[in-house]
């Protein structure tokens, strides 16, 4: 795994997550509540990212994430240039009315591979860790995002990026397998 993209994402306290995101030297610590649903809007996006990618097209490859925490809110802009490399630019807003108070948090470039790849490792061993059904009663709001974890996973598995036995598959039970690669 590589060093230079973290994330770590934990439910500390029914509806609130803790967490970090570290690229290269630069890091992130957030806080995030069932307010919003973060880890779909995060996984959503990048799905889109690659699965529309706007760039072969010459227009611009942008998702933005809003990630609330009481009065305080995280903005995430995501830009890809040419689908190799992402452009991470993070905004925290002291005030969730009051744009004016934007501020950059974290400001980076890396391989878009290696972002979204530390991403779906760390939701991976989550998930594994607290369960599906967890998930929910922990969050108490909104399901854990499972299609685009797949999605996201399984492109992983199709690049060579991660370790399964079994990637072919068209019904609910290869997803499982899925699931436990």
């Amino acid at each position: 795994m590589n060093k230079q993209v973290q994330f770590v994402y934990q439910i500390k306290k029914a509806g609130v997550a803790h967490g970090k995101l570290v690229i290269h030297d630069s890091t992130v610590p957030f806080e995030v509540t069932n307010v919003s649903n973060p880890l779909y809007d995060l996984l959503k996006g990048l799905v889109g990212l690659i699965y529309e990618p706007s760039h072969l097209w010459d227009e611009e490859n942008i998702c933005w994430i809003d990630w609330y925490c009481d009065q305080k809110a995280l903005k995430w802009i995501l830009r890809t240039p040419d689908g190799k490399n992402i452009n991470i630019k993070i905004l925290q807003l002291e005030d969730i009315f009051d744009e004016s108070t934007a501020k950059v948090v974290l400001e980076s470039t890396c391989k878009f591979t290696e972002f979204y790849q530390a991403i779906i490792f760390e939701l991976d061993h989550f998930i594994k860790e607290i369960g599906l059904l967890n998930y929910e009663q922990l969050w108490q709001k909104d399901e854990f995002p499972l299609t685009y974890f797949l999605i996201l996973k399984k492109h992983l598995i199709e690049h060579g990026r991660w370790d399964a036995s079994d990637t072919e598959g068209t019904n609910l039970f290869d997803e499982i397998n899925l699931l436990q690669a």
